[in-house]
């Protein structure tokens, strides 16, 4: 194997190289999910406050350097969903900034000689057809109507509406835009681990994935407990793990399970630290993967109430996962799992102290979410509340002491405008929920499917019904204007006038959504009506006058 070197490189460094997919990669996969993943993931590195010291590191992307008909060009023989996504992303903001030149380099090269920008994309797929094509026009900007779906045409249109709405949340100014470009240019690197060779790379990519350089905390648990388990249990072990679904996931709940346990209510380590500096922790091996099984059970397999599942679907929307910790301390202390059957029920007398503390939890979040936006907001007294399940003690007591009469004054006033940032979606869900029209179950079936929320007034300007650009601008993301929808009533409703979105309102089982069948016309004075009616039903649920 010949020499090979690896150093951190920030994003205009990456795209200031030529780089080919080899045609013995898969096509380009990643979805607006695993796009919206890695937007988070950078819009919240940025939302920390980035000063020029500060990296977000992405992850590797393994290549070697190519020769064809005399051009050199590094081969990606790891790393090419991500690199073709942040293509993306960065034509995307090209689109809002088309000033920015620092883009526009990292999406096309040089001439040698002239240094003009030329129709060649830094990215280049040899895989098939149709992913070159639609990448270049995309980065050309030759989209044209009729052009058919795909995901490199699907996440180029998610990542400009995910820029639209972030512009919206911070003041809409070009220069806070350019300060995120900045930050992403400069302030977010990749390992590029450059090989000598292609089967140099190849041997390095099948060791990422396979074997060792990347392995996950999950690996290396799995390798202790196989290790803590005896000989004639080890082949029940691998069966009974290889049943369990997202490992690293069950870890981290199990993780604040055991610390409830321990009375631990201090700042928490790494999941990693935490299970193998600890050998005990580890060691009890039956009860760690009845532990899993347990927690596996409640997330794939358990339904409770139609209100358990609707509250559980609406913190599925919530963007970070701590409000799960006190939900499970709770079922994993009083709930009964049948191994055999891999089935876990609450006993009923538990139900309404469980649905209580959904309550307080969807109460607690929101609130500090909204009127924080950070993750700092709530850690602490979700340590404090799983202790005090564990040991039964007042946890409801922990959510109240630590909300303050400013939060609930912030919060109140944030209702009312669209700044509501990433708890829109969760905060529209429970606003739905909570209609006293709306049926419980068919409320809990419809959170099963595939959700959308539908702009009344739509995203693409239209100038009726008394709307000027200025109060479209205002009132577009605002409550008032909010539903959820399933998403083939909302593709089929989108951009419609409103006496035509009525049509496709009515087959919808949301008591929010077919309310807006009785309303003539949506003027501004019928939104803000609605806009009132939602903040007294939410304000009511959060227990605030």
């Amino acid at each position: 194997m010949k020499a090979i070197t690896a150093n951190p490189e920030t994003i205009r460094e990456v795209f200031s190289k030529r780089y080919i997919i080899p045609d013995f990669q898969r096509p380009y996969s990643w979805d607006n999910e695993t796009c919206g993943k890695l937007w988070d993931d950078i819009t919240d590195f940025y939302g920390t406050g980035v000063t020029n010291d500060d990296k977000y590191f992405l992850g590797n992307i393994v290549i070697n350097l190519s020769v064809r008909n005399t051009v050199s060009a590094w081969e990606v023989v790891d790393g090419q969903q991500r690199l073709t996504t942040l293509l993306l992303l960065i034509k995307a903001l090209h689109s809002h900034a088309g000033t920015v030149k620092a883009l526009e380099k990292c999406l096309r090269i040089e001439d040698p000689l002239t240094s003009d920008l030329t129709d060649e994309l830094r990215v280049n797929s040899c895989v098939i057809s149709e992913d070159r094509e639609n990448l270049q026009a995309v980065i050309l900007d030759k989209l044209a109507d009729g052009m058919q779906e795909s995901n490199i045409i699907s996440n180029y249109g998610f990542f400009c509406e995910k820029i639209d709405e972030w512009r919206v949340h911070n003041g809409n100014t070009s220069d806070k835009l350019n300060r995120f470009i900045l930050a992403l240019l400069d302030n977010v690197v990749l390992l590029p681990i450059h090989c000598g060779s292609e089967d140099d790379a190849l041997t390095i990519f099948e060791t990422i994935n396979n074997r060792g350089m990347s392995l996950s905390d999950a690996d290396i648990f799995k390798a202790k407990l196989y290790h803590y388990t005896p000989a004639n249990e080890q082949d029940q072990f691998i069966k009974d793990w290889n049943q369990l679904e997202d490992h690293d996931g069950l870890f981290r709940i199990l993780m604040h399970i055991l610390r409830a346990k321990a009375g631990d209510a201090s700042k928490e380590t790494s999941m990693r630290s935490y299970f193998t500096k600890n050998d005990s922790h580890l060691s009890a091996y039956k009860e760690i993967m009845k532990s899993l099984k347990i927690i596996d059970a409640i997330w794939y397999g358990w339904y409770g109430t139609d209100k358990i599942d609707s509250l559980w679907h609406i913190m599925d929307t919530y963007p970070n996962y701590y409000w799960q910790f006190p939900f499970f301390v709770f079922l994993h202390k009083y709930g009964l799992y049948n191994e055999t059957a891999g089935e876990f029920i609450l006993p009923g007398k538990y139900t309404s102290k469980f649905e209580e503390l959904m309550d307080a939890t969807v109460q607690y979040f929101f609130i500090k979410g909204v009127v924080y936006n950070s993750v700092n907001a709530v850690r602490d007294t979700v340590y404090k509340v799983c202790v005090d399940i564990e040991k039964e003690k007042d946890y409801l007591q922990d959510y109240k002491a630590n909300i303050y009469k400013e939060d609930i004054k912030d919060f109140k006033d944030l209702l009312d405008t669209d700044r509501l940032k990433r708890y829109q979606r969760g905060i529209v869900l429970l606003c739905a929920y909570l209609n006293p029209k709306q049926d419980k179950r068919k409320f809990a079936e419809f959170m099963c499917g595939r959700v959308d929320i539908e702009h009344i007034l739509p995203r693409k300007w239209n100038n009726y019904d008394g709307w000027t650009d200025e109060l479209w601008n205002e009132k577009l993301n605002t409550l008032g204007n909010l539903v959820p929808l399933s998403k083939s009533l909302n593709i089929a409703a989108r951009n419609e006038f409103f006496d035509k979105k009525k049509e496709f309102y009515k087959e919808s089982e949301i008591a929010d959504v077919l309310d807006l069948t009785k309303v003539k016309e949506w003027t501004p004075e019928a939104l803000d009506k609605k806009q009132k009616e939602k903040t007294r039903r939410l304000l009511s649920y959060f227990g605030i006058k």
